[in-house]
């Protein structure tokens, strides 16, 4: 694998399109080993890479998406690993908006999350809008800390990748609590209107 990524590298900005695009449905190289080092070698670029990332990887997640539609559940096993398929349909069949977010900034692969996504015929704009916010959190969020911190915005990500993982997914879910309750208390409001 060190091998691929140092011939990608060498590629430049053509290297991490090709990472971006095909991390999203079939290969296992991460955007972010290319992004962070091209992007401190041509720190003014950073903000660019980070967009070009971002706008590639969810091209790449309509190719997973469409493989999805064509294979179907049964055949998404066959290439998702099975620790990963029941947890992803779950999640994703029950919410499939914060399914998707949170799966394109997580530690699971964003090509099983892009695959399930096909094969459960999730809204195909909306898969596309929620795939680019957060891919965009990921990728494009590396590049503008790049462009205004240079090497110390390594040192963040290192540092502090736990805590900022942890404190996007509360506020995720803060947001995602409140949204559960403004919805709830409208359904609730539509019936005793009906009544």
């Amino acid at each position: 694998m060190d091998a691929i990524v140092e011939i990608l590298l060498e590629w430049g900005l053509t290297g991490l399109l090709i990472a971006a695009f095909t991390e999203s449905f079939i290969s296992p190289v991460l955007p972010d080993l290319l992004l962070i080092p091209l992007a401190l070698t041509h720190p003014q670029n950073a903000i660019y890479y980070g967009l070009a990332a971002t706008v590639v990887s969810v091209m790449g997640g309509l190719i997973g998406y469409v493989l999805g539609l064509k294979i179907g559940l049964p055949a998404a096993r066959r290439f998702i690993p099975a620790r990963y398929i029941d947890k992803i349909y779950g999640v994703v069949k029950e919410n499939a908006l914060w399914a998707i977010f949170l799966a394109s900034l997580s530690p699971i692969p964003y090509k099983f999350i892009s695959i399930t996504a096909g094969a459960l015929k999730i809204n195909l704009p909306l898969f596309l809008l929620i795939s680019f916010l957060g891919r965009g959190k990921r990728f494009l969020l590396e590049g503008i800390l790049i462009f205004y911190f240079g090497p110390q915005a390594v040192e963040m990500f290192t540092q502090h990748k736990d805590d900022l993982l942890i404190i996007s997914l509360i506020l995720i879910t803060v947001v995602g609590l409140i949204a559960y309750v403004i919805k709830k208390s409208r359904k609730t409001e539509t019936v005793a209107d009906k009544l």
